[in-house]
């Protein structure tokens, strides 16, 4: 018995072929893939790399940020303290020399030719506003007179006699004006007589405050 074989050849070479063509093919997408994945992935680890310097750039000026404002507010403290001392030295000198210069002071509200402490622009621009508010170069201090003086706290009270009203609202005008009193105030005046002489007078008292300077 003969047989024949009727199925061709060369469709088999065929598929071998393609299949070796899809291979490579798939090969060659495959490193393509890889390819891109590695290069995609460096960009990515470069990003982040760049990232973190900057985010420890940043970190780094925050805390030398930190560090001066830190050094600022332990600056700050330490004027402070030296200021509150200073003020202390201030104010304990003051208290030493202060007394004299305010008794200095009154004693050239009730000398003749001399007057209260005032700037003299601050005086000329006081007389501006109220003429009425000077004192009189020409006031005879002799006119009036202190009987006491206390002081407490910078609190002053002053009580003497005058011989007129005018008299004593002269001094208290005076006083007003001075840079070294403030918060003046006239308490009281009583009229009485002198027991040699029966002579009127004014007996007064007068509180204000001492700005020692």
């Amino acid at each position: 018995m003969i047989r024949i074989n009727l199925y061709p050849t060369k469709p088999v070479k065929k598929k071998e072929k393609a299949g070796v063509i899809d291979l490579v093919v798939f090969l060659l997408v495959a490193l393509v893939c890889a390819a891109a994945i590695w290069f995609i992935n460096g960009m990515i680890s470069e990003k982040i790399e760049r990232q973190k310097l900057a985010n420890d750039t940043k970190q780094t000026k925050i805390a030398s940020i930190k560090q001066s404002i830190q050094d600022h507010d332990q600056i700050k403290a330490q004027l402070a303290e030296i200021e509150a001392r200073e003020k202390i030295i201030q104010e304990l000198i003051a208290a030493r020399t202060g007394p004299v210069q305010m008794l200095v002071e009154l004693s050239n509200i009730m000398s003749a030719g001399k007057g209260p402490a005032i700037r003299p622009d601050e005086y000329q621009e006081m007389l501006k506003r109220d003429p009425s508010s000077g004192y009189n170069p020409e006031w005879d201090p002799r006119r009036l007179w202190l009987s006491s003086f206390e002081e407490k706290d910078r609190e002053v009270t002053l009580a003497g006699e005058a011989m007129s009203n005018e008299d004593v609202g002269e001094f208290l005008r005076r006083i007003k004006i001075s840079t070294y009193f403030f918060d003046e105030q006239l308490v009281k005046t009583q009229t009485e007589k002198t027991p040699e002489t029966q002579t009127v007078i004014i007996a007064f008292e007068i509180k204000c405050s001492v700005r020692y300077r």
